[in-house]
């Protein structure tokens, strides 16, 4: 199987949702945060992944892409 990167999905700005899993199905969660910060890292084949500081109402935490979703359905579309 070819690696197909994805590339960077999401912006500084962008309003995100994260995936929470709940045993055999994934919902996101109803609080929205912001984009605050973008970084690469490499991991341990040297591929590039995406990692994002996201700046909650709370709190501020760091997630990798794959775990982030919108919150606009505009930009859902863009990524499929």
């Amino acid at each position: 199987m070819d690696y197909v990167p994805i590339g960077q999905k999401f912006k500084i700005n962008d309003r995100v949702n994260k995936k929470q899993n709940a045993g055999l199905s994934v919902r996101t969660s109803s609080i929205t945060g912001t984009i605050t910060e973008v970084k690469e890292k490499k991991n341990i084949r040297g591929r590039t992944c995406y990692y994002y500081t996201v700046k909650w109402p709370d709190r501020t935490s760091e997630h990798a892409q794959h775990i982030l979703v919108p919150t606009t359905p505009e930009k859902l579309n863009q990524l499929h």
